[in-house]
């Protein structure tokens, strides 16, 4: 059974707050507002949190998974940014902070989803669709080939539980399987 502390809480809180000052930054042409969010919330939470403060290996990898998948996806036709959403070729700040976003996430209030490879790649593929869908219908980008996203999400999940994995904190890691508690989908 998955229980969320109270951390978890306002991890997730932020996490979609985020999201959506990014998303509509973007969409009102101030593309600095979502990274400025994206960056105070990620950086109080890592204050507040001891478990948050070695997450920068996990945020730099999704930021830089993020980027080449979405510049893919441009690149390809299957997406792109309007001028209002700022500079975006091959893809956007915004939108880095948002990959950056979702892994603050991960680790956290999404913990359950770590090591659940099927899991977190079924719902990679609903989930970060879907977002992608409300960005657009929000106006910050164009989806012209859904599936291309989906197919993206698909392959993107499994990478990011593998840079999750292999950026998480030594001494935390040791420390959980010593104690048995490190399986996967428990949320710590």
């Amino acid at each position: 059974m998955v229980t969320l502390r109270t951390h978890q809480w306002v991890n997730f809180a932020a996490f979609q707050f985020a999201w959506l000052v990014g998303v509509w930054g973007a969409s009102a042409g101030l593309s600095w507002l979502g990274p400025i969010m994206v960056a105070a919330w990620v950086g109080a939470y890592a204050l507040w949190q001891n478990c948050a403060r070695d997450d920068f290996p996990l945020w730099l990898g999704a930021a830089v998974l993020g980027g080449v998948t979405d510049s893919i996806l441009v690149w390809s036709g299957a997406m792109v940014f309007p001028e209002s959403a700022g500079p975006g070729f091959p893809t956007t700040l915004w939108m880095l902070a948002l990959w950056i976003n979702f892994a603050a996430a991960l680790r956290h209030c999404m913990g359950w989803l770590c090591g659940r490879f099927v899991l977190a790649t079924l719902c990679g593929a609903i989930g970060g669709p879907l977002a992608y869908l409300a960005g657009d219908k929000l106006g910050a980008l164009e989806i012209h080939l859904l599936p291309a996203v989906v197919i993206a999400w698909i392959l993107v999940m499994p990478c990011l539980l593998m840079i999750e994995m292999k950026t998480r904190p030594r001494r935390r890691a040791a420390s959980e399987e010593m104690e048995g508690t490190n399986t996967p989908g428990e949320i710590t």
